[in-house]
């Protein structure tokens, strides 16, 4: 026998349908913005970014390393175009838009969806690309209280730290020089092709950028191998942060990357997966062309990845290649969204009404349908 339907079973899905849209509807436009709980901390960083950016711009000027006039807001942190430790192609528009000091506190935000707490152990992997947003991270450990393990790179691609006689290694010597950092930079390597500057085209320069380093007694890693240059920093790792919560690289090198396709990292942050296999093949072995994020991602610790500056900067509400100074403590990035539980509440209420009302009424109908089956059988 055919089973009766409900005759308003369709009006039911249709008021349905209206709650759930009404319901989403609303809760998007009662959207509420809180101040996030780091707040002080995020300001703290940023302040501190935008000192030690501050004196490298006067820096600069002592040493008499001239303006870039594509550096529109006179930051002094926009190196130059092409120089013989730039080692590929980088985006103008990118590098500007690094040069905020409110990037600190995007960094802290990402502290915090780590679960980091104070003196927990971090590692940082840097390029000489991106200096502002490097002093940035460097800016928001520090206020945060994080154990610190740097690893820094000479090179640079275009408009990063560029200038060979000022490279990122210096700023950062120079940061703490002056107080305004804490924590030196733990290794330097030269970056670039095999991570020894072999596209440094002129010699004098990468010698002395060399003994500059050696100089400062910071531990110099000169390795061409990159599995041995891999392994090597492992065991530095595993000597400086052997508790290590987190791991975040900027900038496009070699060791913090890896190579082939494990290169084609995630930008912003990763949690680590179950099936993050890029760095051990089944037989307990490290790929060879896994980096430092790899081998993070494999022991379960979480990292981020800042190089796609632009999808980076979409995401943290960091406006992209500003027309303005940038004020600390403004933007998206002090804030978290709130949605009011009331209207899904309602609405989620509501549907469950509908449906129970809409299983009695079947129930019944099935009822009175049975009971005019048997009364037909009867006759």
């Amino acid at each position: 026998m055919k089973e009766k339907v409900a005759p308003f079973a369709p009006l039911i899905m249709l008021v349905w349908a209206v709650i759930m849209c009404l319901a989403v509807a609303f809760s998007l436009t009662s959207v509420r913005q809180r101040i996030s709980p780091a707040y002080d901390t995020m300001v703290n960083a940023a302040n501190i970014a935008q000192n030690a950016m501050e004196e490298i711009k006067q820096q600069k000027a002592r040493l008499g390393i001239p303006m870039n006039e594509l550096d529109v807001l006179n930051t002094g942190m926009l190196g130059e175009y092409y120089t013989s430790i730039a080692t590929t192609r980088g985006d103008l528009e990118a590098k500007r838009t690094t040069i905020n000091p409110n990037w600190a506190a995007v960094v802290v935000g990402m502290f915090q969806r780590a679960n980091l707490r104070e003196g927990d152990q971090i590692a940082m992997v840097f390029s000489g690309s991106f200096p502002a947003l490097n002093i940035c991270v460097l800016a928001a450990a520090q206020a945060y209280g994080l154990k610190q393990c740097v690893m820094a790179s000479v090179g640079s691609s275009y408009y990063g730290a560029t200038n060979e006689e000022f490279t990122f290694f210096d700023m950062a010597e120079h940061l703490c020089q002056k107080g305004i950092l804490t924590h030196r930079i733990d290794y330097v390597s030269l970056g670039g092709s095999s991570d020894v500057g072999n596209d440094f085209y002129d010699e004098n320069v990468k010698s002395s950028i060399i003994n500059r380093i050696k100089a400062s007694g910071v531990t110099f890693i000169y390795e061409s191998d990159y599995v041995k240059n891999i392994d090597l920093r492992i065991e530095y790792l595993r000597a400086s942060v052997p508790n290590m919560k987190f791991m975040i690289n900027v900038g496009g090198s070699l060791v913090g990357l890896g190579t082939g396709m494990n290169a084609f990292i995630d930008t912003g942050y990763v949690e680590p997966r179950f099936n993050d296999y890029s760095n051990v093949t089944f037989w307990g072995v490290r790929d060879e062309e896994c980096g430092l994020i790899q081998y993070c991602l494999g022991q379960g610790i979480p990292i981020a990845s800042l190089l796609n500056i632009k999808g980076l900067a979409l995401s943290y509400g960091v406006p992209y290649d500003p027309s303005e100074p940038q004020k600390v403590g403004v933007g998206k990035m002090y804030y978290s969204s709130e949605y009011s539980p009331i209207v899904p509440s309602i609405a989620i209420a509501l549907s469950v009404g509908l449906g129970i009302f809409f299983c009695i009424y079947r129930k019944r109908g099935r009822q009175g349908e049975d009971k005019d089956a048997r009364n037909y059988i009867l006759h």
